[in-house]
């Protein structure tokens, strides 16, 4: 049921001179304008700081501890992403003392706005009692969440929890159906169960 932890880059600014100057070549100016925006409190330019220092790109050296430091303020603003990959830090200890109940909480924040990654890595988490204690229903619950967005390895968990009757009701149906739209988008694993219960997806 693992699943590599990892923070998203999806870099978007606020501000479209800036992109338009990163693009064009003129790192040095860009990063400067974004370093302008977040310091005044902008979450998208914080948000861009803390994924350029995280790459080391820009122009700017990779450093983690500047990284954390301006993910947490955008997540603290409520920026989504920046919230999932706070998650990603506490949990893995990459720029700040690994802390699982941190880890959980930002993933919370993140998948009640809807991110799929977060409501996975919450269903992880509660499945192997990792930070918290074994809860199948609630494993069930954000993997549903996830899985209804289609994220293939949500999918593919969920339906094993129908499967075995963890959690939820046992369904072997819904536990067939799930794995062939995980299949469908070429996940392994759902791929493999099928074609040893020799089922086609």
């Amino acid at each position: 049921m693992g699943q590599e932890l990892r923070p998203q880059e999806k870099s978007i600014s606020t501000n479209q001179v800036a992109v338009v100057q990163y693009n064009t070549g003129q790192r040095s100016e860009a990063v400067r304008m974004w370093q302008t925006h977040a310091e005044k409190g902008d979450a998208e330019a914080q948000f861009t700081l803390g994924v350029l220092y995280n790459r080391g790109d820009g122009g700017l050296a990779k450093d983690m501890i500047e990284a954390v430091h301006w993910y947490r303020k955008s997540a603290e603003q409520g920026h989504v992403i920046a919230q999932y990959n706070m998650g990603i830090l506490c949990a893995t200890g990459t720029g700040l003392a690994r802390d699982l109940n941190a880890a959980i909480d930002w993933w919370r924040m993140a998948a009640l706005q809807g991110h799929a990654e977060a409501q996975f890595n919450l269903g992880l988490y509660y499945a192997e009692g990792t930070g918290v204690n074994p809860d199948p229903s609630e494993a069930v619950k954000w993997w549903g969440l996830a899985a209804k967005q289609g994220l293939a390895a949500a999918q593919f968990n969920l339906g094993l929890m129908y499967m075995k009757g963890e959690g939820i009701a046992e369904n072997q149906e819904e536990a067939v159906k799930l794995w062939r739209l995980s299949a469908n988008q070429g996940f392994t694993q759902a791929i493999t169960v099928l074609k040893v219960l020799q089922l086609d997806h």
